[in-house]
């Protein structure tokens, strides 16, 4: 291989590996905001006197803790650093790093149209542009991924369509009758992941690209 291409190649896995160290610490500092978004209340007694809050905390920490997995696979199997990927890869983080407030939106105004639509938006905001990455790189039929790898990353995509239909049925409800409702699919989505994972896993592949010569 030629000097030149050898050294094109380097600085491209150099470039990748720094994008996805400075991806990791939006998602740390994202996580290390999650508590103080929690206001201290006045009184002690007031502790527990919201506990939906907690749950909202602890449901978006396990966001943040499943996109984390989903983002390091997708680096893995999926990601080129090419433009177009690059522009995704930010555009992920900044609604990362925006959950926080998100979440800090739907303890104030918990109940409301607005701040579980916020938190939504937010949601959907980093998922979408994971399943175009996704998408992107099951397209690609890279030569240098296994059979393995490439079953890993289209069973990816598909449990990033479900996702993606869950968040957008939630918003689509939250709009037609309210919050009442609108926390059904999420919830299940969040509670349910793990199944949802094992499920995904257990389907054959009824398109599986080959690799490319």
């Amino acid at each position: 291989m030629p000097t030149r291409v050898l050294d094109e190649t380097e600085s491209r896995e150099r470039f990748k590996h720094r994008l996805e160290a400075f991806s990791d610490i939006v998602f740390g500092l994202s996580l290390s905001q999650l508590a103080l978004q929690l206001a201290l209340p006045q009184h002690s007694a007031d502790l527990f006197a919201s506990p939906l809050r907690y749950v909202i905390f602890f449901g978006t920490f396990a966001i943040i803790c499943g996109v984390w997995l989903s983002h390091h696979r997708m680096f893995q199997l999926a990601f080129e650093p090419d433009p177009l990927d690059i522009a995704l890869n930010f555009v992920y983080l900044a609604f990362v790093a925006i959950l926080p407030f998100a979440m800090q939106v739907n303890v104030r105004f918990g109940g409301s149209r607005a701040g579980f639509g916020f938190y939504l938006v937010d949601f959907i905001g980093f998922s979408l542009p994971m399943f175009v990455l996704l998408q992107r790189g099951l397209a690609r039929r890279n030569p240098h991924l296994s059979e393995k790898q490439r079953l890993q990353l289209w069973r990816a995509v598909l449990r990033n369509r479900l996702i993606l239909a869950a968040s957008l049925l939630s918003l689509a409800l939250l709009g037609l009758v309210g919050p009442a409702f609108a926390w059904i699919p999420f919830l299940l989505l969040t509670v349910g992941t793990s199944l949802v994972r094992r499920r995904v896993n257990a389907v054959p592949p009824r398109y599986l690209p080959a690799t490319s010569a």
